[in-house]
């Protein structure tokens, strides 16, 4: 009997130590991932922009006329981001060559050729966007000012002129993505539509002669569609933040 017990002992030994050969054994625990830092859009930024302008200039000496040219400037603003929301206050300072022109109704001097011309156009406006990491669309709306002349050309007899500033209503959307991160600044693409409305102004009030017959007034709408590129740098105000 004494000597069946080692031999049990060692029997039970023997089969615990083969069943806890037969468990898998478990891998060795991974460090944690660091949580991704994603793109901050809150800062101010400069810019340039550019593209085509194209619009309204109609007379009511003239009836219906069609302006189109090239617009290009520079962008100033400034962006604040809460969560995915960003809001933003804009200017942008453009030179335009629209125009448009057209022949006097025959009540008036068909002879006469009458030109709508915007030389520049400013806008102030407010930006609301949603932004998923590097890329926001944003829906934009403010004021535009714009410098406009309104000619009359006579062949024989030359050419009078009357400049006006017009103040008028701009809304419309677009989208900007983050192409190149840095340190202290960022770089972002935009591409945007705008739409812009001006009152109907008279211009020629003072009635000036050309060919002896004094140059009507005249009622002249304006209107600007805007398809337009730009380019931003961004400059952060501080340390990115990662978000969860």
């Amino acid at each position: 009997m004494k000597k069946l017990v080692p031999l049990a002992v060692a029997f039970v030994s023997m089969a615990t130590a083969a069943s806890a050969a037969d468990f898998p054994v478990a891998p060795p625990m991974k460090a944690a991932m660091p949580a991704p830092i994603l793109f901050s859009w809150t800062g101010c930024y400069v810019g340039v922009e550019g593209g085509g302008a194209w619009g309204n200039g109609d007379q009511n000496i003239t009836g219906k006329m069609s302006l189109k040219g090239g617009i290009a400037g520079g962008t100033i603003g400034c962006n604040i981001q809460m969560s995915n929301f960003v809001v933003s206050g804009e200017a942008d300072f453009s030179w335009t060559n629209k125009r448009g022109s057209a022949p006097e109704l025959p009540q008036f001097t068909p002879a006469n050729i009458s030109e709508t011309r915007e030389r520049w156009l400013d806008t102030f406006r407010g930006r609301f966007g949603y932004a998923i990491d590097r890329f926001m669309i944003y829906g934009t709306a403010g004021v535009a000012v714009a410098g406009s002349t309104v000619s009359v050309t006579n062949p024989a007899f030359g050419t009078v002129s009357d400049s006006r500033d017009r103040t008028g209503w701009t809304a419309g959307l677009g989208g900007e993505f983050a192409v190149w991160t840095g340190g202290a600044f960022d770089v972002t693409l935009k591409l945007e539509y705008l739409h812009v409305g001006f009152e109907t102004h008279q211009y020629f009030t003072s009635a000036p002669v050309l060919a002896g017959i004094p140059i009507p007034t005249r009622n002249t709408l304006l209107t600007d569609d805007i398809v337009r590129g730009g380019l931003n740098v961004k400059f952060n105000w501080g340390p990115v933040v990662a978000r969860y």
